[in-house]
């Protein structure tokens, strides 16, 4: 996959995130995976589609949903994800994706991007029906994969 597909996502995230009370973002490990992602506890799927379709996949642990949850909703000490928690990281993811679709829209790539889907609990979730990308991000020392994925 063309690093003009990935960019516009990593520069949504380090641009938003900070936006809603973090301060610390760092790049991790970029790998590449086959069709699957196996869930760590939460993830969020946004379906894209139009010149290309896929999937883009935030995978997390649940203590990192919770503290992200807990930031966003300035809740200090609550570790419950309850439909406030899921729809404010659900709102994150949201607002992440829809800046990097508006990067890839004005770079002649047209994408339409469905509501985030919340899942939580051990699994797979796919991700597209071939290879994907997936990068770690760390935000506050909390640790976010992306898996990015579109299909030929």
């Amino acid at each position: 996959m063309d690093a003009k597909f990935i960019n516009p996502f990593l520069s949504a995230f380090i641009g938003v995130v900070p936006k809603v009370g973090f301060t610390n973002i760092v790049r991790g490990k970029i790998f590449t995976k086959e069709q699957v992602v196996d869930s760590l506890g939460i993830s969020v799927q946004v379906g894209m589609s139009g010149q290309s379709h896929g999937n883009i996949i935030f995978n997390m642990t649940e203590q990192t949903a919770n503290t992200i949850s807990s930031v966003m909703l300035n809740r200090v000490g609550e570790n419950a994800i309850d439909e406030m928690a899921e729809s404010a990281i659900c709102e994150l993811v949201n607002m992440i994706v829809s800046h990097a679709s508006t990067s890839l829209n004005q770079i002649g790539f047209t994408v339409k991007i469905n509501p985030p889907s919340f899942l939580q609990g051990n699994g797979k979730v796919a991700v597209c029906n071939s290879t994907y990308i997936a990068v770690e991000m760390i935000v506050d020392n909390c640790p976010i994969e992306i898996a990015i994925g579109l299909n030929a």
